[in-house]
């Protein structure tokens, strides 16, 4: 993910606890925060979803405002009409859009070649460990070959 959309989405993507705040987003994309919690309060899934708090360090205020847990908030980033959005900001939401999932859940991709590392490293680590345990026996059996070595060269006639 480059740069730019990873701050978009520090900017954007504000949780308390399991929960993401909509007001930044809404703020960010210049978008109707109380047509947004209309259109969250119609919708039963995201009603589901969806709480309110207050939060005066975030916003100044203890006015109460709408949070949604990731499945809702990902939902709801998905409902909002794109051509809705001001001209200037349009296409950056359209990417917001496209890339949400993967920000908050990690692309499916990524997540393949992870298990595909971490299965590789795991074998690595057995490998290395008996071939630590391979090196010690050959150290003992070398040690006590020299010691009997140098043993008989030591006896005295």
């Amino acid at each position: 993910m480059e740069t730019t959309a990873l701050a978009m989405f520090n900017q954007t993507v504000k949780y308390t606890g399991n929960n993401i705040w909509i007001k930044p987003v809404c703020d960010f994309f210049e978008i109707n925060y109380e047509n947004q919690t209309r259109k969250i309060k119609k919708d039963s899934i995201l009603a589901n979803h969806s709480i309110k708090k207050s939060d005066s360090l975030m916003f100044g205020d203890n006015y109460p405002r709408i949070l949604l847990s990731k499945k809702g908030f990902i939902r709801w980033i998905q409902l909002v009409n794109a051509n809705t959005i001001v001209e200037h900001l349009r296409e950056k939401f359209q990417k917001y859009q496209d890339m949400i999932f993967d920000f908050l859940y990690g692309s499916a991709e990524d997540e393949e070649q992870t298990k595909l590392h971490y299965t590789r490293l795991r074998k690595l680590e057995k490998l290395y460990s008996r071939i630590g345990s391979e090196i010690k026996k050959e150290k003992a059996k070398l040690t006590t070959l020299l010691n009997n070595k140098y043993q008989q060269l030591s006896l005295n006639f």
